[in-house]
Order: C-alpha cells, then structure tokens, then sequence
C-alpha cells in the first residue's frame, strides 16, 4: 500500500515528453537498486530509442533503461506484473486519466509499501490539473521530484 509520501504525479504533453521526465528519474533510482514496474497505454520503445540516443549519459548507461519494460501493456499481463511488484519498488502508470485511475484500483489491492508514480497526458484532463494534484504529495518534473506545496505558495 502506498501513503502521500510517496504518491507522485506526472504531467506531460506526449510520449516524447513523458520518456524525457521519465529517464533521469529512472536513472536516479537505479543507483539506489529500486526494481522499476511499468504500466504504459502506449508502447513507447520507439521513442525511448530515439531520446536514449541523443543523450550521452543515458546511452553509456544503456544497460540501466533496457532493463525497463517501455512496451504497451497487454491486459493479459497485467495480473503477472501486479505478481511482480514487492515492497520498495517503484510502478510507473502512464497514459489517460482513464488509463491510470483504472490501474491504479488494481493497485490499491497490494498490501505493499512502494512508491507509485502516475503520469497523465494533460491532453485529456480537462481542466483537472489542481484536482489531481490535491491527491499526491510531490510531482516529477523535468527538474526531478518537487513537492506538490512548492507549487502553491503564494
């Protein structure tokens, strides 16, 4: 189970965006030997390929991000990866709101401590961006993890 401290939110315009926040994340939490679940709408190999190859430090690390599943979720799969999540990893959810609330009812059944990083397309949020945000503790960004306060100080 995971609690607002360790709840994290994403936003991003498209794939192209969201691999770019995503990478340095995952990089960070590879030094710290965290086991990285991915939940995708959309197969983002493609795009991975291209942004790992136009960044020095991510290609001289490619063995750190080949290890991530950058594959669209197949809903066969889904029970196997949800079998594969074990306390202190870290599951990455992508896509539509629809897509990410909907994975995310599967994840509150785990009775775990690990850290769930929701990324939404802002394309199809609807003005929900303050509303979503009121649910979780920090947010990833292009600058890396900020707390979601530091974005409503007056």
């Amino acid at each position: 189970m995971y609690n607002l401290e360790n709840k994290i939110c994403s936003f991003n315009v498209n794939e192209y965006h969201l691999v770019t926040i995503l990478m340095p994340y995952i990089y960070e939490k590879s030094d710290e030997e965290k086991k990285i679940i991915t939940f995708f709408e959309r197969d983002l190999k493609d795009i991975y390929e291209k942004v790992l190859n136009t960044n020095s430090l991510f290609w001289k690390n490619r063995e750190v991000f080949d290890k991530i599943d950058w594959k669209k979720i197949e809903s066969q799969k889904l029970a196997e990866k949800f079998n594969g999540v074990k306390d202190k990893d870290i599951v990455i959810i992508a896509g539509t709101q629809v897509f990410v609330e909907r994975i995310n009812r599967l994840a509150l059944n785990f009775h775990i401590n690990f850290t769930l990083v929701n990324c939404f397309e802002l394309e199809n949020l609807d003005n929900k961006l303050e509303e979503i945000t009121k649910n979780y503790g920090k947010i990833l960004c292009t600058k890396g993890i900020k707390e979601i306060k530091e974005f409503y100080l007056v």
